[in-house]
């Protein structure tokens, strides 16, 4: 997606060899107008899947996916992200561990927002593929199907994309990233 592409060159900054901020214009300062050509860009790409609803894993996918909602006409389920078991039957949780922040938490939805139906996964970034599997795993709990997953921007330099590919799942990534270099602050787009 040309436009993302276009932002992240001109106002992304390499942190580290790993870290990409887009906070200016993603995950702490929003452009509207970006996410919507982002959610649309995610609906034109699926108008062809056969699905029910769009999740989302709180919080920096939450924009994206609104627009790809309003633009696929489809509903959103946004998950979250909970520090505690519940013991509740109207939840379904699943265990996860996040890589950028160094903690556990739990997946956490109500069960009949997704029980039995085919979803789509949008997330703002791909870096180890751990939420897309703990997704899928929750989704299956409630027998609910991981029909493909929306990315906005892969970090191609750490395993997940190639890990997913691998797997045979259907991922859509708008923004391949493939190297970092902080002292220069480029970016590498395939």
């Amino acid at each position: 997606m040309e436009l993302l592409k276009q932002r992240i060159r001109e106002a992304g900054i390499a942190r580290t060899e790993e870290i990409l901020d887009v906070s200016t214009f993603f995950n702490a300062q929003v452009d509207a107008t970006l996410m919507q050509a982002i959610g649309q860009d995610f609906a034109d790409y699926f108008a062809n899947h056969e699905f029910d609803a769009f999740v989302t894993v709180e919080s920096s996918g939450i924009a994206p996916s609104v627009f790809a909602s309003l633009a696929a006409q489809k509903p959103l389920v946004i998950i979250k992200k909970s520090q505690k078991l519940l013991d509740d039957p109207r939840y379904i949780q699943q265990e996860s561990f996040s890589f950028t922040k160094g903690n556990a938490y739990h997946l956490t939805t109500q069960l009949d927002f997704i029980k039995g139906k085919r979803i789509i996964l949008i997330d703002d970034f791909l870096a180890q593929g751990s939420v897309v599997t703990n997704v899928e795993t929750l989704l299956n709990k409630a027998d609910a199907t991981l029909v493909a997953t929306g990315i906005c921007i892969s970090k191609d330099y750490q395993p997940g994309f190639q890990k997913l590919s691998a797997a045979g799942k259907d991922v859509y990534c708008q923004v391949h990233v493939t190297g970092l270099n902080p002292e220069t602050n480029a970016i590498h787009i395939k």
